[in-house]
């Protein structure tokens, strides 16, 4: 049970950081309110990946980004980051500290073949290694598909606590991921940085959510470099939030064509209820279900 009561502010970080528990490493996992979010993106990917993991493996790289920037625009198309947002909505007011709550405009998917080379998943970092505004961030990330111990996120234990000029990078160019192209509308770096120094990687541990759980951590965590081990592809999605009294700029974002992020507020005046019965084509079976219609803006 969530207990905001127990949480601490962490000492030596920013004003206005997120608040999580103490000894938690600016991470609290909770299950989901409603089961229903995920059996929906559940149904998307296995839609749009409904073959062999075999076919997937030996397909071409741009075509196999181009593939998952669909299925990425088909769950945006159903609002989940908000709707996600919304579910833990008691959450993220106590870890954020504020009833006005910013949630990124666009969710990635991540959608990580086995032990392929070249960037499929995003190596080590923080949110304010790519980003202005976002030091304060959370990230909001859940396991959808194969996620397992073989190819979960990875993090270093209280590196949230580490200033930013403690740690030594330098920028790599990637030259499978250019600039504009699917592979960056799915998140991954053209130029990605490489930490030289200041973490200690040997204490690394690797992120344990289960199906139907959700992970909500500081954007200043080192995280990332989840490398696909296991015989199947790894699908989880992500997005970040932050306190409306925080955010200072609010960029365009060239993955949604909206601004970086948007109001938790006004979600109901984006979609309305409609419970109907229809066919799930996403389900790949022919039964019926109730599904939300989605008004969108």
């Amino acid at each position: 049970m969530f207990n905001s009561r127990a949480m601490q502010q962490q000492l030596d970080v920013q004003p206005g950081s997120p608040i999580f528990e103490s000894g938690s490493s600016g991470i609290c996992v909770m299950r989901l309110g409603s089961p229903l979010l995920i059996e929906e993106m559940e149904s998307i990917v296995s839609f749009y990946f409904g073959r062999p993991t075999d076919y997937y493996v030996q397909m071409e790289t741009s075509k196999y980004t181009t593939l998952v920037a669909d299925a990425q625009d088909e769950l945006n198309k159903r609002a989940l980051a908000r709707r996600l947002a919304a579910d833990r909505h008691d959450v993220l007011r106590a870890i954020l500290g504020s009833e006005r709550i910013m949630v990124q405009s666009h969710l990635y998917l991540r959608a990580t073949r086995p032990m392929r080379s070249g960037q499929e998943s995003v190596g080590w970092h923080r949110e304010s290694f790519y980003g202005s505004s976002v030091e304060t961030a959370v990230n909001f990330w859940l396991p959808i598909i194969n996620v397992t111990i073989e190819n979960t996120l990875l993090y270093v234990p209280d590196s949230h606590l580490i200033p930013d000029e403690v740690i030594v990078t330098e920028n790599e160019e990637d030259p499978t991921v250019q600039r504009g192209s699917a592979a960056h509308r799915i998140g991954l770096l053209y130029s990605p940085k490489r930490i030289l120094s200041g973490v200690d990687f040997s204490t690394q541990r690797p992120f344990i959510a289960f199906p139907g759980e959700a992970a909500i951590f500081s954007g200043q965590l080192i995280h990332g470099a989840a490398v696909n081990r296991s015989d199947k592809i790894r699908f989880s999605a992500d997005f970040r939030l932050i306190a409306a009294e925080n955010l200072r700029t609010n960029k365009w974002h060239f993955a949604s064509g909206k601004e970086y992020s948007r109001s938790c507020e006004d979600l109901a005046q984006h979609f309305r209820l409609s419970f109907v019965s229809m066919n799930s084509g996403f389900a790949g079976k022919s039964r019926y279900i109730s599904r939300l219609v989605f008004l969108l803006d």
